[in-house]
This record gives C-alpha cells, sequence and structure tokens, in this order.
C-alpha cells in the first residue's frame, strides 16, 4: 500500500511538473528575431532587369557589325549587404502570432564595357574596361501573420506571411556614356512568404532556417528569443 502510494504521488508530481513546463511555454507571448538571407525579390528582379538589357545590347552590336563584334555592359559586385532582417510576432494563441518585419539589403556595383568578338561562331572577350559604378539600398517595412503548426519545449514548425512596403535608392554613373547616369528612389509594394520554418533550442532561446520567396531572401537562418 505505502509503495502504491508513493508511485501515485510520483505520477501525479510528474504530471504537475509537465503541465507547468507547458504552460509556461504557451505563455510565452512574445518573440523577437534577426537573421540573415539570400535571394530577395528586389536582387532577383535586379538580375533579371541587366539580363535583358545586356541581351539587347549584344544583340544590337551584333546586327551592326555583322555578327562579327559583340558589345556588353556588365555590373560586378563590389560590396554587398546581404539581407537583414529583424522581426518581432504577438501570438494571440497557440498558432496565430502577429506582428511586424524591418529588412534592409544593400550593394555597390562597378560597371564594366565589354567588347567581344567571335572567333569561329565562338565569342570572346577582346576589352573589358571600367566605365563607371552604381549603388543601390533598400529599405522594407511589413506586417506579418506567423502560423505555429507544432510548439513544443524544443523544437517548432512554422509558417509566416508578409506584405508590405520598401524604400529603394538608386544611382548610377557611367563615364563611356552619360545617358545611363541616372539616380532614382521610391517606394514599392513588397511582400515575404515563409513557406516552412524550423527553430530548435530551448523555450526562450532558439536558432531557425526557413525556405519561401521575398524581401527576406529564398533562405534565411538566424536566432530567435521569446519572452
Amino acid at each position: 500500500m505505502k509503495t502504491s502510494k508513493m508511485m501515485i504521488a510520483a505520477i501525479l508530481l510528474c504530471g504537475t511538473s509537465l503541465s507547468a513546463q507547458a504552460q509556461d511555454y504557451y505563455e510565452t507571448k512574445n518573440e523577437i528575431a534577426i537573421s540573415v538571407g539570400a535571394g530577395t525579390s528586389t536582387q532577383l528582379f535586379d538580375v533579371y532587369s541587366k539580363m535583358s538589357t545586356s541581351m539587347g545590347q549584344a544583340l544590337i552590336s551584333a546586327i551592326f557589325s555583322g555578327g562579327h563584334y559583340v558589345s556588353t555592359t556588365s555590373y560586378e559586385d563590389k560590396a554587398y549587404v546581404p539581407p537583414i532582417s529583424v522581426e518581432y510576432f504577438h501570438h494571440f494563441g497557440k498558432v496565430v502570432g502577429v506582428g511586424g518585419i524591418v529588412a534592409f539589403n544593400s550593394n555597390k556595383q562597378d560597371i564594366y564595357y565589354n567588347t567581344g568578338k567571335n572567333v569561329d561562331g565562338v565569342a570572346k572577350t577582346i576589352d573589358k574596361e571600367k566605365v563607371g559604378n552604381a549603388s543601390k539600398y533598400f529599405i522594407t517595412v511589413m506586417p506579418a501573420v506567423k502560423f505555429d503548426w507544432l510548439r513544443k519545449k524544443n523544437v517548432g514548425l512554422y509558417s509566416k506571411v508578409a506584405f508590405g512596403l520598401t524604400y529603394f535608392n538608386e544611382k548610377q554613373k557611367d563615364s563611356q556614356d552619360k545617358g545611363k547616369d541616372f539616380s532614382d528612389s521610391g517606394i514599392r509594394f513588397n511582400y515575404h512568404v515563409s513557406l516552412i520554418g524550423v527553430e530548435v533550442g530551448s523555450t526562450k532561446l532558439r536558432g531557425f532556417t526557413e525556405l519561401g520567396m521575398g524581401e527576406q531572401g529564398i533562405v534565411q537562418a538566424g536566432i530567435r528569443y521569446k519572452f
């Protein structure tokens, strides 16, 4: 009888402890995070726009030279700051959290004018000249919603959706073609969707990684603190 009472007491004690741990975890309503990503929507759009410009230049120069010479303008990164994000969420339950994201990325590039020649059907670069530089930065602010599909003591699975605005500033100087010089700034619509995120660590401090698309990057990783 004494042994049975001790077993019952031990079970009740463990149950109480586990309940307290679970309650403490789910009562952690707030979280902040900082992350670094790669492959933002603004970066990808910039790559495609430069690619189409370069292809157009190559086609025009090939036509006027009878296919013998090809001239293009290329951009090479000089200094690059990957997308850095800071985010905050407040949880209203075990699944839905509402908050916001601030993201920043920038880069500086050298501009080169490349002249090529077709030799037996093979394009070869015969001259490469630096003709200018370009710089740009993007600051994005987005309200966001986070959906926690799994919330355990040391691991979590989630998705995230955000929509907002990006302030951009771009400058370019071309010593060879002043018609390409420009300075532009403005605001554009932007977004981010994390299809799946995985976080691992303690109930308070966790490392995480996400796969998605948008202004935080196709891939991002960082640290999250819950309180």
